[in-house]
């Protein structure tokens, strides 16, 4: 069953965007962005190298794009690539095309780099990257002889779109050689992928990022418990973290909590 549902939520990505060649923005259901008509896109990774991996609202909408092949301008003059940090919000003029892949590839465009403003939540995808990749390093033997990561985002702090969540997700999985999911723990029982009654997941973990109960968080400062689990006596838990927002778009190494393992 759980082979078919990821066909199923493959499809259904896929199908969320443009045909080969078609164009974005052009009064289709594609169309996403801020007013002004621009579709506006965050760098999650890759700003400094050729390949970026771009992320919109929706949970279909990432993307990749070489920045040889964009006309980035900043204040309406033509900006280098190096200007470009993780974290930038661009704007991109809508009627830009896209090939039909997972991620979506961006083929030729012009866009804006955006000011961040003080509610923008910069590199936040950035550093959820970094707690995630240290909970990868925590009892290794969690990781072992697995097929899926799923990586839950939907109760973390700080407003990450849909697309920011799914280039997370995609990106991690991908740096570990696994399948991406974007499941909770109830969800992965409903489709399939754990028996509650075991409370083990063969060939998966799952890598959790929540908000804290009594977490005060706002675009400069995030509190949040993170966790991996692959069974009821396989777990780690960083409880109480906390990051706070630096210059521009990058964040604060964030402070670690306190350290559990069942």
């Amino acid at each position: 069953m759980k082979k078919i549902v990821s066909v199923i939520c493959m499809l259904a990505l896929l199908f969320s965007l443009c045909a080969c060649g078609s164009r974005v923005g052009s009064g289709g259901e594609t169309t996403a962005g801020p007013a002004e008509n621009t579709v506006a896109l965050r760098v999650v990774e890759g700003a400094g190298t050729d390949q970026l991996i771009l992320a919109g609202k929706g949970s279909g909408e990432v993307y990749t794009a070489n920045v040889k092949e964009l006309t980035i301008s900043a204040d309406g003059k033509t900006a280098a690539p190096e200007h470009l940090e993780n974290g930038t919000l661009l704007a991109f003029e809508p009627d830009f095309t896209v090939l039909e892949t997972w991620p979506a590839q961006i083929t030729g465009a012009a866009a804006e780099i955006e000011t961040a403003g003080k509610e923008d939540h910069g590199d936040l995808c950035g550093l959820y990257l970094e707690v995630l990749e240290d909970l990868w390093k925590e009892d290794g033997a969690l990781n072992a002889d697995i097929t899926y990561i799923s990586v839950d985002l939907n109760d973390a702090p700080g407003g990450l779109t849909d697309g920011e969540k799914a280039a997370v997700a995609w990106i991690f999985a991908g740096r570990h050689g696994a399948q991406a999911l974007r499941y909770g723990f109830e969800e992965l029982a409903q489709n399939g992928y754990v028996e509650k009654s075991e409370l083990y997941w063969k060939d998966g973990v799952l890598l959790s990022i929540k908000k804290t109960e009594d977490g005060k968080d706002s675009a400069s400062q995030i509190s949040f418990d993170a966790e991996k689990w692959r069974s009821g006596n396989g777990a780690i838990f960083f409880n109480g973290c906390t990051a706070k927002r630096g210059d521009g778009v990058q964040w604060k190494p964030y402070q670690h909590g306190e350290f559990a393992i069942a």
